[in-house]
Protein backbone atom coordinates (compact mmCIF):
# COMPACT_ATOMS: atom_id res chain seq x y z
CA UNK A 1 0.00 0.00 0.00
CA UNK A 2 1.95 3.47 -0.70
CA UNK A 3 2.07 5.65 1.73
CA UNK A 4 0.72 9.42 1.67
CA UNK A 5 3.41 12.00 0.81
CA UNK A 6 4.89 13.61 4.12
CA UNK A 7 4.67 17.45 4.45
CA UNK A 8 7.88 19.29 5.41
CA UNK A 9 8.19 22.46 6.51
CA UNK A 10 4.38 23.34 5.38
CA UNK A 11 3.10 27.26 6.10
CA UNK A 12 -0.04 26.69 6.73
CA UNK A 13 -2.73 23.70 7.03
CA UNK A 14 -4.08 24.66 3.87
CA UNK A 15 -1.03 23.32 2.00
CA UNK A 16 -0.93 19.51 3.45
CA UNK A 17 -4.73 19.97 2.76
CA UNK A 18 -4.19 20.78 -1.00
CA UNK A 19 -1.56 18.38 -1.62
CA UNK A 20 -3.36 15.86 0.10
CA UNK A 21 -6.24 16.45 -1.93
CA UNK A 22 -4.18 16.60 -5.41
CA UNK A 23 -2.64 13.28 -4.48
CA UNK A 24 -5.53 11.84 -3.78
CA UNK A 25 -7.52 12.83 -6.58
CA UNK A 26 -4.53 12.31 -9.27
CA UNK A 27 -4.22 8.85 -8.13
CA UNK A 28 -8.04 7.85 -8.67
CA UNK A 29 -7.75 9.05 -11.69
CA UNK A 30 -4.55 7.35 -13.09
CA UNK A 31 -4.23 4.15 -11.09
CA UNK A 32 -7.72 3.15 -13.14
CA UNK A 33 -6.26 4.50 -16.03
CA UNK A 34 -3.06 3.13 -16.42
CA UNK A 35 -4.32 -0.49 -15.24
CA UNK A 36 -6.62 -0.92 -17.78
CA UNK A 37 -3.82 -0.45 -20.49
CA UNK A 38 -2.12 -3.46 -20.96
CA UNK A 39 1.68 -3.33 -21.10
CA UNK A 40 2.27 0.13 -20.65
CA UNK A 41 3.38 2.16 -17.63
CA UNK A 42 2.18 5.58 -16.60
CA UNK A 43 5.29 7.32 -17.51
CA UNK A 44 5.32 5.51 -20.78
CA UNK A 45 1.47 6.44 -21.17
CA UNK A 46 2.28 10.05 -20.46
CA UNK A 47 5.38 10.49 -22.86
CA UNK A 48 2.89 9.08 -25.44
CA UNK A 49 0.51 11.76 -24.57
CA UNK A 50 3.10 14.57 -24.67
CA UNK A 51 4.35 13.15 -28.11
CA UNK A 52 0.59 13.17 -29.30
CA UNK A 53 -0.08 16.85 -28.10
CA UNK A 54 3.10 18.32 -29.82
CA UNK A 55 1.98 15.78 -33.00
CA UNK A 56 6.19 15.11 -33.32
CA UNK A 57 9.04 15.91 -30.77
CA UNK A 58 12.22 15.23 -30.39
CA UNK A 59 14.40 13.59 -27.55
CA UNK A 60 14.89 16.38 -25.78
CA UNK A 61 11.83 18.40 -25.89
CA UNK A 62 10.47 15.21 -24.21
CA UNK A 63 13.21 15.12 -21.56
CA UNK A 64 12.55 18.74 -20.93
CA UNK A 65 8.70 17.70 -20.06
CA UNK A 66 9.30 14.83 -18.58
CA UNK A 67 12.13 16.74 -16.75
CA UNK A 68 14.54 13.58 -16.98
CA UNK A 69 17.76 13.46 -19.09
CA UNK A 70 17.61 12.23 -22.59
CA UNK A 71 19.32 9.26 -21.90
CA UNK A 72 16.71 8.05 -19.77
CA UNK A 73 13.94 8.95 -22.45
CA UNK A 74 15.82 7.32 -25.24
CA UNK A 75 15.53 3.70 -22.89
CA UNK A 76 11.70 4.24 -22.89
CA UNK A 77 11.79 4.88 -27.32
CA UNK A 78 13.69 2.39 -27.37
CA UNK A 79 11.13 -0.13 -25.99
CA UNK A 80 8.11 1.68 -27.12
CA UNK A 81 9.39 1.61 -30.61
CA UNK A 82 10.29 -2.22 -30.23
CA UNK A 83 6.50 -3.07 -29.10
CA UNK A 84 4.91 -0.50 -31.63
CA UNK A 85 3.86 2.49 -29.95
CA UNK A 86 6.53 5.26 -31.48
CA UNK A 87 9.05 5.12 -35.07
CA UNK A 88 11.75 7.88 -35.18
CA UNK A 89 11.92 10.09 -38.76
CA UNK A 90 14.56 12.23 -39.83
CA UNK A 91 13.61 15.72 -40.21
CA UNK A 92 12.92 16.92 -43.54
CA UNK A 93 14.62 20.17 -42.97
CA UNK A 94 17.81 19.33 -41.05
CA UNK A 95 18.30 15.45 -40.95
CA UNK A 96 20.38 15.39 -37.35
CA UNK A 97 17.37 15.95 -35.92
CA UNK A 98 15.50 13.15 -35.11
CA UNK A 99 11.70 13.05 -34.61
CA UNK A 100 9.35 10.83 -32.38
CA UNK A 101 6.08 10.28 -33.98
CA UNK A 102 3.35 7.86 -32.30
CA UNK A 103 1.82 4.96 -34.69
CA UNK A 104 -1.78 4.66 -35.40
CA UNK A 105 -2.08 1.92 -32.65
CA UNK A 106 -0.73 4.26 -30.19
CA UNK A 107 -2.51 7.17 -31.21
CA UNK A 108 -5.44 4.35 -30.60
CA UNK A 109 -4.40 3.57 -27.22
CA UNK A 110 -4.24 7.23 -26.24
CA UNK A 111 -7.18 8.13 -27.34
CA UNK A 112 -8.58 5.63 -25.19
CA UNK A 113 -6.76 6.62 -22.44
CA UNK A 114 -7.67 9.88 -22.40
CA UNK A 115 -11.27 9.04 -23.44
CA UNK A 116 -11.22 6.83 -19.54
CA UNK A 117 -9.72 9.48 -17.97
CA UNK A 118 -12.17 12.18 -18.87
CA UNK A 119 -15.10 9.67 -18.21
CA UNK A 120 -13.69 9.41 -14.65
CA UNK A 121 -12.85 13.54 -14.13
CA UNK A 122 -17.09 13.99 -15.41
CA UNK A 123 -18.34 11.33 -13.40
CA UNK A 124 -16.46 12.66 -10.23
CA UNK A 125 -17.63 16.21 -10.95
CA UNK A 126 -20.79 15.21 -11.43
CA UNK A 127 -21.14 14.19 -8.07
CA UNK A 128 -21.25 18.42 -7.38
CA UNK A 129 -23.64 20.25 -7.32
CA UNK A 130 -23.45 22.62 -10.26
CA UNK A 131 -22.30 25.72 -8.06
CA UNK A 132 -20.12 23.79 -6.05
CA UNK A 133 -18.33 23.23 -9.95
CA UNK A 134 -18.23 26.42 -10.98
CA UNK A 135 -16.78 27.53 -7.65
CA UNK A 136 -14.19 24.67 -7.63
CA UNK A 137 -13.11 25.27 -11.56
CA UNK A 138 -13.55 29.88 -10.87
CA UNK A 139 -10.75 29.02 -7.79
CA UNK A 140 -8.47 26.69 -9.71
CA UNK A 141 -7.94 28.99 -12.51
CA UNK A 142 -7.25 31.50 -9.92
CA UNK A 143 -4.95 29.94 -8.38
CA UNK A 144 -3.41 28.81 -11.64
CA UNK A 145 -3.11 32.16 -12.89
CA UNK A 146 -1.92 33.32 -9.18
CA UNK A 147 0.64 30.87 -9.85
CA UNK A 148 1.76 31.89 -13.33
CA UNK A 149 2.56 35.54 -12.47
CA UNK A 150 3.70 34.83 -9.25
CA UNK A 151 7.52 36.23 -8.69
CA UNK A 152 9.01 32.53 -7.61
CA UNK A 153 12.40 34.11 -7.14
CA UNK A 154 11.21 36.78 -4.46
CA UNK A 155 8.97 33.75 -3.00
CA UNK A 156 11.67 31.39 -2.31
CA UNK A 157 14.71 33.69 -1.97
CA UNK A 158 12.41 35.36 1.24
CA UNK A 159 13.76 34.54 4.85
CA UNK A 160 10.44 34.96 6.10
CA UNK A 161 8.36 32.29 7.05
Amino acid sequence: MEEEPQLTNALSPAVGRLQLALHKLGKSIAEPVVARIEGLTRGQIFMLYHIRQSDRCTVSELAGKMDVKPSAITVMLDRLENNGYVSRERDTEDRRVVNVVLTDFARSVIDDAVDMHNRLVDHHLAQLLQNEVEQLLNTLEKLAEVAATADVDTILDSESR
